[in-house]
């Protein structure tokens, strides 16, 4: 049986899910309680020596290293199947990956970037790391959230058609992981998907359906479409949480890698910046960091730090609305009355959550949310954003391109997490209009050995905007994620 410290539960109305329950993707009240925020997390009570067996590993396959951490092991080993037949059945995939895609998972690098941290005027005591996953499967991160899923299937999900709404990264990570599982895939796609990842899924065996706008209809069509199929059965092979939270663990692995790396080399991070689009990989990456601080807690605990592009900032909103609510509840006075699905921010509010000019007074009020965040007054709004997520998150309702295009999400599906986690650490969410995300793409090719896409790193412009700001002191040390590679 799967050991009693593991067990699934959402976030916004309390459900408890099996964790044997390979059939749970998503929480079962999400229709019938549409208001919260319906996100099924996995929890870990984990023994210390549980947590530690993974340094006895000298595997460099994250899904063998971090095994004992993964909900989809556990599975494993409660289906009497053991430990051989786990290693047994990831080396068979990592092998057919391989043949696939040219290679299989193992640990990507952690580099000291030592020129691109001259052109942003780093002091020389300064370290500026950058997680590379470029060179993962499929060029990108997303391959290990899919891989994270097909790990917690049994045979029987196997036989049904897999589905996936993207335009880019997260479609070709799924069509190379579904291929190497010999399983059928749906890929929903916008009218202006590149041309060239259209033809790489076509030869990957992908079904793509183009989706249109379709009048008076909110959210991204490609989304909704995918709600469809997986309404009529299709399992959600996908990176929102909110519909298949099993893409969160394989995440996790990214962060846990980084991590170990810091920790191996004796390092400390201050701030660590995570683009974020539907916000599976910084959900992931915010659900690790608070695992690793329980267990064995880094020197620092790191500023958490998100980046949106000015053409599509959900979560900045819905980060701007809840430390409204904070604010007035920490001062004693009444809640300001906000309106659900309505955007009621000024000119000053989108002044100061836009470029770096109001980086400074965000500080300020971040860094006593952070201090009282163990209080009343901030949990008792948590709660409340946890059960009234129209409130706070809803579809963006103009979205205009953006050259970091796989972060343009109407939605960011797993944002409660990541709210959390900015608030608990003093981060905030950075929104980077057009020319910081071209100056971030330009230094990421120009000053490093790695060739991320635009979007793959946007992180990068809110480190441009933070300093810019003069938000970081000349002894403290940043992280980035260069996510995709340029195609």
């Amino acid at each position: 049986m799967i050991p009693q410290h593991h067990y699934v539960s959402c976030v916004g109305c309390g459900t408890r899910v099996h964790a044997y329950d390979t059939a749970a993707f998503a929480c079962p009240n999400r229709d019938c309680l549409p208001e919260a925020n319906h996100v099924l997390q996995k929890k870990h009570v984990v023994t210390r020596a549980l947590w530690q067996r993974t340094y006895l590993e000298d595997s460099k396959n994250p899904f063998i290293r971090y095994r004992h951490r993964l909900l989809g092991y556990h599975r494993t080993l409660n289906a009497r199947h053991t430990d051989v037949d786990y290693l047994e059945r990831i080396m068979q995939l990592d092998g057919v990956l391989a043949a696939i895609d040219g290679s299989g998972f193992v640990e990507t690098p952690l580099t000291i970037e030592r020129e691109l941290a001259d052109a942003l005027d780093f002091d020389p005591a300064q370290n500026l790391f950058v997680k590379d996953e470029t060179r993962n499967v499929g060029g990108s991160h997303k391959a290990r959230h899919l891989f994270g899923i097909l790990l917690n299937l049994g045979a029987d999900a196997l036989k049904r058609p897999f589905a996936i709404a993207s335009c880019g990264n997260a479609a070709l990570a799924a069509a190379i992981v579904s291929k190497a599982a010999g399983t059928a895939l749906e890929v929903f796609i916008p009218t202006d998907a590149e041309t060239a990842v259209v033809e790489r899924l076509k030869r990957l065996g992908a079904n793509l359906t183009v989706c249109e706008r379709r009048e008076g209809e909110l959210g991204d069509p490609c989304y909704l479409r995918f709600l469809e199929a997986v309404k009529a059965g299709a399992i959600p092979f996908s990176c929102q949480g909110s519909d298949n939270g099993l893409t969160i663990e394989g995440g996790q692995t990214l962060a846990y890698e980084l991590f170990d790396q810091w920790r191996a080399k004796r390092h400390m991070c201050h701030h660590m910046f995570v683009q974020a689009g539907g916000g599976a990989l910084a959900s992931s990456s915010a659900q690790a960091l608070a695992e690793v601080m329980r267990h064995e807690p880094l020197p620092v605990l790191p500023r958490f730090h998100t980046v949106q592009t000015g053409s599509v900032f959900p979560l900045a909103r819905a980060y701007d609305r809840v430390v409204r609510l904070i604010a007035a509840r920490l001062r004693d006075e009444p809640l300001p009355a906000l309106e659900a699905c309505v955007d009621d921010m000024d000119t000053a509010a989108r002044a100061r959550m836009h470029g770096a000019s109001g980086i400074a007074e965000r500080l300020i009020m971040a860094d006593c949310i952070r201090s009282a965040w163990d209080s009343t007054a901030v949990q008792s709004i948590i709660r409340y954003a946890a059960a009234k997520k129209h409130v706070f998150m809803w579809p963006w309702e103009n979205p205009t391109p953006s050259m970091a295009h796989g972060i343009l999400d109407d939605e960011t599906y797993d944002w409660f997490a990541i709210l959390c986690t900015m608030l608990r650490t003093g981060g905030l969410p950075l929104v980077a209009d057009e020319s910081y995300i071209a100056r971030a793409h330009t230094l990421a090719r120009e000053t490093t050995a790695i060739s991320p896409s635009a979007t793959g790193s946007a992180g990068l412009a809110g480190l441009l905007l933070m300093k810019e700001a003069r938000a970081i002191a000349d002894y403290e040390n940043a992280c980035l994620y260069f996510t995709g590679i340029e195609r």
